[in-house]
């Protein structure tokens, strides 16, 4: 019967404990940076909450899509940007919305000419500005 080799051929790498710690210090800060945000629903639409603090990011996102869009984009990111310049579009989105839906009631109610040809107007001009509030939240 043949005897086979059976030293140990393989070499214990000597690893520079340091070099590991900086690195897993590096890695644990930029985690803590970045920040887990999810959402949930809310009585005018969605919220984004900041999972560590616990406090709302962005609120009252009217879509479903869109909330998950942005929270998506947020947890890709090493660290977040600012939420006032959506948080801007989404107010004006509800302010417009608001607006839209008191036009209606008077533009059916009214028995008044100049009320409902003026409110006509205006209600023009809000959907309009609620497109462009939706169009505007998209890119986020």
């Amino acid at each position: 019967m043949n005897k086979l080799a059976t030293k140990y051929t393989r070499r214990k790498r000597n690893y520079n404990n340091k070099d590991i710690a900086k690195k897993l210090d590096g890695l644990a800060s930029n985690v803590a940076k970045r920040g887990i945000f999810i959402v949930k629903k809310s009585d005018a639409g969605y919220n984004i909450f900041n999972y560590a603090t616990k406090l709302v990011f962005v609120q009252d996102i009217p879509f479903l899509n869109m909330a998950n869009k942005y929270c998506k984009n947020l947890n890709s990111q090493k660290e977040h940007q600012n939420p006032r310049h959506i948080q801007r579009h989404i107010d004006l989105y509800h302010k417009h919305f608001n607006d839209i839906q008191f036009y209606k009631y008077t533009i059916k109610t009214s028995e008044d000419k100049v009320k409902v040809f003026t409110a006509g107007v205006r209600m023009a001009d809000s959907l309009q500005f609620v497109r462009e509030a939706k169009t505007q939240m998209s890119y986020y």
